[in-house]
């Protein structure tokens, strides 16, 4: 399977910093990354919205800001002992929604970022679903897909590309055949609630 390197680095990143590391609600104030009021600062760009939906901030990372790469996620449901593919046990969860901002010098660069994250996507799930959505004043690409990989422990999941000046930003829901929410509806809740 072709996989970019970036797509490789995020999926590290996501793995390595997801695993046991949950922020609580009421540490929520005490975390530097956290505002007061449970919004989170991702780099420069954008404000995410405090945790909504029975979904908890698990973390918000600015470890790779040098390169221009922020990452934030939650997650819904109790978590679960999982060893992935590397043969290590890390949290899993019924939904876990990823926030992925990556910052540029150029409007082209964050463009060809958007392009790339689009093009390994349409690589590596089953699209079932495409639109447009405004979203805070933001438009955003929306896919619908179930994961290719039989390897992957979620089974389905919506993202959301967009590009805002230099910034290129991907959400994206993973869902176990568990989760009985509806990704779509969660998405477009946590999207509507962003401030940039």
């Amino acid at each position: 399977m072709k996989r970019n390197g970036l797509f490789v680095l995020v999926l590290a990143l996501a793995a390595v910093l997801c695993a046991g590391c949950g922020v609580k609600d009421e540490d929520l104030k005490s975390d530097p990354l956290v505002n007061a009021d449970g919004t989170a600062p991702v780099g420069s760009t954008l404000v995410a919205p405090a945790p909504q939906d029975d979904f908890v901030l698990l973390d918000n990372k600015d470890i790779l800001s040098a390169n221009g790469l922020y990452y934030a996620s939650w997650v819904n449901g109790d978590a679960q002992p999982y060893e992935n593919s590397e043969g290590k046990t890390v949290d899993l969860y019924d939904a876990q929604l990823t926030l992925v901002v990556q910052e540029n010098k150029t409007e082209d660069k964050a463009a060809s970022a958007v392009e790339g994250w689009q093009t390994l996507a349409q690589q590596n799930y089953d699209i079932s679903n495409t639109q447009t959505l405004t979203a805070a004043g933001q438009e955003y690409t929306v896919i619908q897909f179930t994961y290719q990989d039989e390897s992957n422990p979620y089974a389905s999941g919506v993202a959301a590309f967009a590009q805002r000046g230099t910034s290129a930003i991907e959400w994206e829901l993973s869902c176990q055949d568990s989760y009985s929410g509806d990704a779509l509806a969660v998405l477009t809740d946590f999207l509507n609630s962003c401030t940039y």
